[in-house]
């Protein structure tokens, strides 16, 4: 059997319960309940008890997936990117601050042996957040949007990537309109654009930086939003904004579509699509030689 387990072997809490076996469970919680309440005298402490003992912990796990940054769609897109096509690749930050997820995303590349295949840039101005002065940037539900918050600093995160060898790095310091150059785009057609994290904030900001970067975007391009459920993800405001509008034709036959497996329980990660005569697309690593052929009949069964 090797590295194989047998099914007998997989302890009894790994597999999924069949349906009797789930509703047996329900029967024997339901009635762990009751027992509790019957042992505990007047409403407000069965209240106290239910909402200590049973809401908050049953709310900790149902949120515990997105209850914390997390970076394992950062893995997940830089293994499939190399693995599939071929490089050179770079990783886009807009809305650097002080560096804490630039470093994360430049760890990334080293952590799985690709430094010399992908590129991270970070674009900002160092200098925090601009003041919101238009409706679709404004927070309403509690005014999250300061101006000059999230500065940063240029040198301390230049020094902090020279200290620890880095040299698959850019730092584009200014405006994102004014850094974004004819150049840089240029560059970027040489080593397209495998996963953006968009983290400049405001709705401005953002349509901003789509636009300049539009031209460059490969179908199966990742974009990472990280302020899009401000104002409980409103299409009017901030980020989701800017999506509700890139669907709805805005900037032309282009679509970002949610990417479940990468965004799990939120609405942040999104795939690329650009349709029509002006598709970009990557270069495969690998070729089919021959077409795939159709698979046998062998029995009726929902077996493979």
């Amino acid at each position: 059997m090797g590295l194989r387990k047998s099914a007998e072997a997989i302890p009894a809490w790994v597999k999924s319960p069949r349906p009797d076996e789930r509703k047996s469970h329900q029967r024997f919680l339901k009635s762990s309940l009751r027992i509790l309440r019957a042992c505990l005298p007047g409403d407000r402490l069965k209240t106290m008890v239910y909402l200590g003992v049973i809401a908050a912990p049953r709310k900790l796990l149902r949120r515990g997936i997105g209850a914390f940054y997390r970076f394992d769609h950062v893995y997940d897109v830089l293994r499939e990117f190399t693995g599939a096509f071929q490089p050179p690749f770079s990783v886009l930050e807009f809305g650097t601050a002080r560096g804490y997820s630039f470093a994360k995303l430049l760890y990334a590349t080293r952590y799985l042996g690709i430094e010399d295949k992908v590129t991270v840039h970070s674009f900002d101005t160092f200098q925090g957040l601009p003041e919101a002065t238009n409706a679709e940037d404004a927070d309403f539900m509690g005014g999250k949007w300061m101006k000059g918050a999230y500065r940063g600093s240029f040198e301390a995160l230049q020094a902090y990537c020279e200290a620890r060898g880095y040299r698959n790095f850019r730092i584009h310091r200014g405006l994102f309109e004014d850094t974004l150059t004819d150049a840089a785009l240029a560059e970027l057609h040489r080593q397209p654009p495998i996963l953006i994290w968009v983290d400049c904030d405001l709705y401005t900001s953002s349509a901003t930086v789509f636009e300049k970067i539009l031209p460059v975007l490969r179908n199966g391009c990742v974009l990472y939003f990280d302020d899009l459920e401000i104002n409980f993800a409103s299409r009017f405001t901030g980020q989701a904004r800017l999506i509700h509008e890139i669907n709805h034709g805005k900037y032309g036959d282009v679509e970002l579509i949610l990417d479940t497996d990468l965004s799990w329980d939120s609405r942040r990660v999104y795939r690329f699509m650009r349709y029509g005569e002006n598709v970009l697309t990557y270069e495969p690593r690998f070729r089919r030689e021959t077409p795939p052929v159709a698979r046998p009949i062998r029995d009726g069964s929902p077996f493979l």
